[in-house]
């Protein structure tokens, strides 16, 4: 005697893949941007490392204290000095040659993200190298970074032991189950690149007796 069996909610297997994607969805989609988020990281972190070695050559070697602008102006600004690191600069060396200094900050970093941090230390030590504080408003919009721009104290910029910072705030994306990679406001990553040296004996042009 044949048995039929009726058919029936256990024997309904057409919404268990679903069932089961979607309780292992969240966490693979989490998983997976968390990967993303670290890979973009670090290689914005090796980015603003190379752009740091590349922009504290110009300090070391007295470049960027020493160099004359088109308007006649000796030693790079503040603004001169982030302005190399972003764009390049052009202008002319204690010598009175002719020299130009390229961008040394990568394609997936925008200027608008960087702030140049240049200190000078007696020595060589942990507590210089700690990264600023930036300070936001209520609306998330940064009002301080506590950063400056010190080549040599108005003493000339020869032999000193300077930290070079360069910090970036990298937007990263919030995922699924908590996914926040940020440590700043609005979703920012505060990312910070450090050098610290001691400048060379270097010479200065033949206008001023100071560098």
């Amino acid at each position: 005697m044949r048995r039929y069996s009726s058919p029936g909610w256990r024997g309904d297997r057409e919404g268990v893949a679903i069932l089961e994607f979607a309780l292992v969805g969240p966490a693979f989609f989490a998983l997976l941007l968390a990967i993303l988020n670290t890979i973009l990281i670090y290689l914005a972190q090796e980015g603003l490392e190379t752009a740091t070695e590349g922009a504290a050559r110009l300090l070391l070697t007295g470049e960027a204290q020493t160099l004359k602008a088109a308007n006649g102006t000796v030693g790079m600004t503040a603004g001169d000095f982030k302005n190399a690191i972003c764009n390049g600069i052009s202008g002319k060396d204690a010598s009175g040659n002719s020299v130009t200094y390229p961008s040394t900050l990568p394609a997936m970093l925008t200027c608008a993200n960087l702030t140049v941090n240049v200190t000078n230390s007696t020595s060589y030590n942990v507590t210089s190298t700690s990264a600023p504080v930036f300070t936001y408003n209520k609306n998330g919009i940064v009002t301080s970074t506590n950063t400056g721009y010190q080549t040599g104290s108005g003493t000339g910029g020869q032999n000193k032991v300077v930290v070079l910072q360069l910090i970036y705030l990298w937007p990263t994306a919030i995922g699924p189950l908590g996914l926040d990679m940020s440590n700043q406001p609005d979703g920012n990553r505060m990312l910070v690149a450090t050098a610290i040296f001691t400048t060379e004996n270097y010479s200065c042009s033949a206008s001023t007796s100071v560098c």
